[in-house]
């Protein structure tokens, strides 16, 4: 292992084995990270679901593939994640889904909460939000790009939501469902956009 890597947490899963492990904490009624919290659970619930919604109806872009395997380096892309995390459900499949299309690409998927000091070197404007794409190269150990935490259409929406001063105009739980139509809708292809333009820039 390049020694740069060593700083990287060694406490990584496969897609399959998150995929596996949210399916058991559903089934627990429990959810990854230190808040147990009763809304966190069923957010979990409700990220299994969409997981295995799109791990069966994602069909992999060939351009994009293309455009990866062009780099010709292997990379080690990192996931910061938790099972309760929407945004995590909604990109997650799709980043696994190209990683297993590419043939120079491992993932390695890492708990926000039992990493804080990797999670915390990529905070987004001071917040540990998550999920957070880090992409290196696994000979020189270099850091090729981080995504995240989510598309930036989504991003402006969160911060707008953020600066509002009285959020009971518009609970959570209904910010939330609009976050989740537009990615109905969306259909990752802003997310594909968003990674095109990073590959072709790497070039």
């Amino acid at each position: 292992m390049n020694n740069s890597l060593k700083s990287f947490p060694e406490n990584t899963l496969t897609y399959g084995e998150y995929v596996r492990k949210v399916d058991d904490l559903v089934n627990k009624k429990a959810t990854s990270g230190t808040n147990q919290s009763e809304s966190l659970v069923n957010y979990t619930h409700l990220n299994f679901r969409r997981m295995t919604r799109l791990n069966k109806t994602i069909v992999m872009d060939e351009e994009l593939v293309r455009m990866v395997e062009a780099h010709g380096n292997k990379m080690i892309w990192f996931i910061i994640t938790e099972a309760w995390c929407g945004d995590a459900a909604q990109n997650l499949p799709f980043i696994a889904k190209l990683s297993e299309a590419s043939s120079n690409v491992e993932l390695r998927l890492v708990y926000r909460d039992e990493n804080l000091n990797f999670m915390d070197k990529y905070l987004t404007k001071g917040s540990r939000s998550i999920p957070k794409f880090i992409a290196l190269d696994e000979a020189t150990g270099s850091e090729l790009f981080v995504w995240g935490p989510r598309p930036f259409p989504v991003q402006k929406m969160v911060t707008e939501y953020k600066e509002l001063l009285d959020h009971e105009k518009l609970p959570f739980d209904k910010f939330a469902e609009g976050i989740h139509s537009w990615y109905a809708k969306d259909k990752n292809e802003t997310l594909k956009a968003e990674l095109l333009h990073i590959f072709r820039s790497l070039d």
